[in-house]
């Protein structure tokens, strides 16, 4: 199950990776440093949105402190809790692609998001989210005024996830 996730997340950063190089039009790429903006926009770390105590209540088992990754080249941090049972098929993934910390490459959280979303053709419309959101491997995905957030809590078939990934997603919104 992990795998699948893992190959998930691959998957959305390479296309994501591909967008923001089709999106360059053959002039020279900006180095990955946050904008200009980054000093009137706060930059938001995703961990700091779902604390591990409040992820641990969602997933309804004991996690491991999160995982931090990131890439600056489409602007993406990412936090991931996963449990410390192994193989539970369980986690916790919050993604944040903010314009604060992507390259002045003229991509956008939003040009990403639309982008992602045309490849979803079978992608589940969720109402009242953000601006916009859909569910789609790997979990639900959210346009929030300047934010493109991803949330994953694992099988994103499973009714129960798609209901978990709402309430998670709501409440992340509310504090972005």
């Amino acid at each position: 199950m992990k795998t699948r996730w893992t190959v998930a997340l691959i998957f959305c950063l390479t296309l994501l990776s591909s967008l923001l190089l089709a999106g360059c039009g053959g002039n020279a790429v900006t180095p990955a440093t946050p904008t200009t903006q980054a000093t009137t926009t706060k930059l938001i770390e995703p961990c700091d949105l779902v604390s591990k105590t409040e992820a641990e209540q969602y997933i309804g088992q004991p996690l491991k402190a999160p995982e931090k990754k990131e890439t600056a080249a489409v602007g993406l941090k990412l936090c991931v809790y996963n449990t410390v049972a192994e193989g539970s098929g369980k986690l916790l993934q919050i993604g944040l692609t903010q314009q604060a910390f992507m390259p002045n490459n003229g991509q956008t959280p939003k040009k990403i998001y639309d982008a992602l979303k045309d490849n979803f053709k079978n992608a589940v419309k969720i109402e009242g989210i953000g601006n916009d959101a859909f569910i789609s491997p790997p979990g639900i995905h959210v346009l929030a005024g300047a934010h493109y957030l991803t949330v994953a809590v694992g099988n994103s078939n499973d009714p129960k996830n798609q209901d978990l990934l709402k309430t998670i997603s709501k409440k992340i919104v509310g504090k972005l």
